[in-house]
């Protein structure tokens, strides 16, 4: 099978120590639309370096369109856009200038400049500031730049890295927007992102990555039909020990338990996986205060994408 991008064993280290991704192996099909999330540090930008070509990596292979990154950077470079999550905008130009550079840099012909200019200045919303500086923009303006930028030249592969970070909701809907679009033309876009809601409603497939591997992957029902199932019950529970952990209560209780987060030396939260939460919660209370257990607060709900990322990834603060 033929992938516009295919990941084989990636491995990089940073400074002959820090394994920033660790024998990585995936593939995105031609039009597909696929999000990459993970905390922060979990390896989501290095991987869009080293697709780009930013970073060369420590061993493995990564190939776009069945081209070799390393050894055909150039012609790479040529068929695909680039949004990085500093966005990368020269502040000292307009919107109209910094198109024109990068129509010039990737050569688009000179008679066609002016009206891919007009088109990109419009799909951004930002034909009334055309002529002003970028360092006056808002960030939701030079986000929506940076992304027109990276489409100018008819890309056929977009990188966007945390593509709506800081922006404004009408900017973010924007962005939305212009993503939907390219996919329904048949582009592929992968993005980084740490926004749920994002990862939702525009991937039609997610890589969930910690440390540097895959942890989990697939549709966002997927994710969440296979690790979280049709319901949760979430139970805060005081008067707990140290020997209750997940295990303990999995046996208490006869179901799945997906987390047990803790609060304080006495206090936890139980997440606890159903398919019948109206039937499994009076049960569930019952054996736990008849455990000596206080509970403090009961939820049933059903689990969102959120839920998940933090089942996989854990609710510890990261760095």
């Amino acid at each position: 099978m033929s992938y516009m991008v295919e990941i084989q064993n990636l491995t990089h280290i940073y400074n002959g120590k820090i394994k920033a991704i660790d024998d990585l192996t995936f593939g995105v099909n031609h039009g597909e639309v696929v999000g990459l999330l993970g905390p922060n540090g979990a390896g989501k930008s290095t991987i869009v370096k080293l697709i780009t070509g930013i970073l060369k990596a420590t061993s493995g292979s990564v190939k776009v369109n069945d081209m070799e990154v390393s050894e055909n950077l150039s012609g790479i470079r040529k068929m695909m856009g680039f949004m990085p999550q500093e966005t990368a905008l020269y502040q000292d130009l307009t919107a109209v200038e910094t198109l024109e550079y990068h129509g010039d840099l990737y050569g688009i012909p000179k008679n066609q400049i002016s009206t891919r200019i007009k088109e990109m200045l419009e799909l951004a919303g930002l034909e009334h500031r055309k002529d002003d500086l970028v360092k006056t923009y808002s960030g939701g303006m030079k986000r929506r730049l940076a992304l027109v930028r990276s489409i100018m030249h008819d890309s056929q592969l977009l990188i966007l890295d945390e593509m709506s970070l800081g922006v404004d909701v009408q900017s973010r809907n924007l962005i939305w927007e212009q993503v939907r679009k390219l996919k329904s033309e048949g582009r592929t876009v992968i993005f980084c992102t740490n926004y749920m809601d994002e990862a939702s409603a525009l991937a039609d497939r997610l890589i969930v990555i910690d440390q540097g591997r895959i942890i989990a992957e697939g549709s966002p029902d997927e994710l969440i039909r296979n690790h979280l199932g049709e319901f949760i019950i979430e139970v805060t529970l005081g008067n707990v020990t140290e020997s209750m952990d997940k295990s303990w209560f999995e046996n208490r209780l006869a179901l799945k338990i997906k987390a047990v987060q803790p609060h304080d030396d006495e206090t936890v939260s139980v997440w606890i996986q159903t398919s019948d939460g109206t039937k499994d919660l009076p049960v569930v209370i019952t054996s736990l205060v008849d455990a000596g257990l206080v509970v403090k607060q009961t939820s049933m709900r059903s689990p969102s994408l959120g839920d998940v990322f933090l089942t996989l990834t854990g609710s510890k603060l990261r760095d």
